[in-house]
């Protein structure tokens, strides 16, 4: 199912007036704009489009997600000149490190168009708008910050709640709220969202790529998950079972460029090459190798695998060789020769002639797939009560079709019951190793258990060796401290 939507550069333009990037500088205020339905559509799309930017889903995330953890490592001959990407890579990084600051920038910027959407869209007047559209755009912004929120509470920890728009320079020092006030707010506007947002079956012309009941609903769980608030996450998923979705027979179809938003997808980051206006991915070059030239360009090989995820795979596992390759000297004569372990990043792949440097690639980036609704509940069922046979059956269903077997039939690549809690628990996190890799989820699943350390010290015991408490959180950026004199720095930085 192909995209039908696309994410036109906003409509309003907001300028970093402050480093918490939350005063919007623009001659498109309400008195002047929101006029027409037409104009609240165009603020929500102005929030979509900060997502699929360089300094959130279109490089750094898979820095923070993927380097720094067990699945890639610049090593081995690999070697980036970029400063920051090897600082996260090396736990070398502090409150300095420019990416560190881009992500927050950037996610507060997404903060600060969503309010600016909700406020104003809320106040037009049914002459002009309909109710039910201005709920449905009101929780497609809601969605929105709160998937905001949700990577920035996971990366920083608790950070300001800022839920007005902010209209000038006055009172920008704001203080950090909790952990759980952000996930309370969190919580507050999925819940909103999916009472009100389309379902998959349902969606208006012209809407598919937007957020849907399934996006909030599965969102929600997986912030229920990271609570432990596991009897939520067993009844959001009981709904989510219900709403229509399926897994793909072949795990490869969810990375199929024909496939996307399909049936197996709640919600991914709307991507489209060579189109004036929208975002192209640049996944297509930056997972491709630097000795690999397609179109008449070479990759720039970030996130080199590394040989532990690669054997993390049982043999007869299908997705290890779509998710990694390993390139060969016979292939490819030019693969420098101090390259111990030549093995990349194989999704995301787009071979189209218009898929060059200038125009990125169509590869949209998934967010929440079914598949990890199952997973969920397989934890979350565990979690509860260990000889739930429900749980077995949920994660095998992943498994099957993982290995290329029927996925609703008895096989012997099943896991038997039997396991403790904690097996079951790394169980599971390897299947989602497996599974989402490179999907921007590794490094949330290891912090959320406690595993960071662990996995990092089975990777490269010398880099383990130098993670702390303090790594479990990136440190508030220096400039953010500078500005806002009521934020205070995570503990350790």
């Amino acid at each position: 199912m192909k995209k039908i939507i696309c994410f036109a550069i906003s409509l309003i333009t907001i300028v970093a007036c402050t480093d918490m990037d939350l005063v919007p500088a623009s001659n498109l205020s309400p008195e002047n704009f929101f006029k027409s339905e037409g104009d609240a559509v165009a603020s929500v799309y102005g929030v979509y489009s900060v997502f699929p930017g360089n300094d959130v889903y279109n490089q750094f995330w898979e820095v923070l997600q993927s380097q720094g953890t067990d699945d890639a490592e610049w090593s081995g001959g690999r070697t980036t000149t970029n400063l920051d990407k090897n600082a996260l890579d090396k736990f070398q990084y502090d409150a300095n490190t420019n990416l560190i600051y881009a992500v927050w920038n950037s996610l507060f910027r997404i903060i600060n168009r969503a309010n600016f959407a909700i406020e104003n869209t809320g106040r037009m007047n049914e002459d002009i708008i309909s109710a039910q559209s201005k709920a449905q755009l009101i929780g497609e912004a809601k969605f929105l910050r709160a998937l905001a929120y949700y990577n920035l509470v996971q990366t920083y920890g608790g950070v300001p709640l800022v839920l007005t728009e902010t209209l000038s320079l006055d009172n920008l020092e704001v203080a950090r709220n909790s952990a759980d006030e952000c996930y309370a707010q969190m919580i507050e506007d999925l819940k909103i969202a999916e009472s009100v947002l389309p379902e998959v079956n349902n969606l208006p012309e012209g809407y598919l790529g937007r957020a849907t009941k399934g996006s909030a609903a599965g969102l929600l769980a997986s912030t229920y998950l990271i609570r432990g608030d596991y009897q939520n996450v067993v009844s959001k998923t009981t709904e989510i079972m219900q709403m229509g979705y399926s897994l793909w027979e072949n795990y490869a179809d969810n990375f199929n460029l024909d496939n996307e938003n399909g049936k197996e997808s709640l919600y991914e980051i709307q991507y489209m090459r060579n189109t004036p206006g929208v975002a192209g991915s640049n996944f297509n070059g930056f997972y491709r190798p630097p000795f690999v030239n397609i179109n008449g360009w070479v990759g720039y090989g970030d996130n080199p695998v590394t040989r532990n995820h690669y054997e993390c795979y049982e043999e007869g596992d299908l997705r290890r060789d779509i998710n990694t390759r390993v390139y060969t000297p016979e292939e490819y004569p030019n693969i420098p020769p101090n390259y111990e372990f030549p093995c990349y990043v194989n999704k995301f792949i787009d071979l189209s002639p218009l898929a060059v440097r200038s125009a990125g690639s169509e590869n949209n980036y998934p967010i929440i797939r079914y598949s990890e609704i199952l997973l969920m509940r397989a934890e979350a069922l565990n979690a509860i009560n260990a000889s739930d046979p429900e749980a077995y059956e949920k994660l095998n269903i992943v498994r099957r079709r993982a290995f290329g077997k029927p996925q609703n039939d008895i096989s012997d690549i099943d896991i038997r019951q039997g396991l403790s809690k904690d097996e079951f628990l790394d169980i599971i996190l390897l299947e989602r190793r497996r599974e989402f890799a490179f999907e921007g989820k590794r490094r949330f699943d290891l912090l959320r258990t406690g595993k960071l350390k662990e996995a990092m010290m089975k990777q490269n015991p010398a880099i383990a060796s130098i993670i702390e408490d303090k790594h479990y959180l990136l440190p508030i950026p220096v400039s953010e401290l500078e500005a806002n004199k009521l934020l205070e720095q995570n503990p350790g930085w």
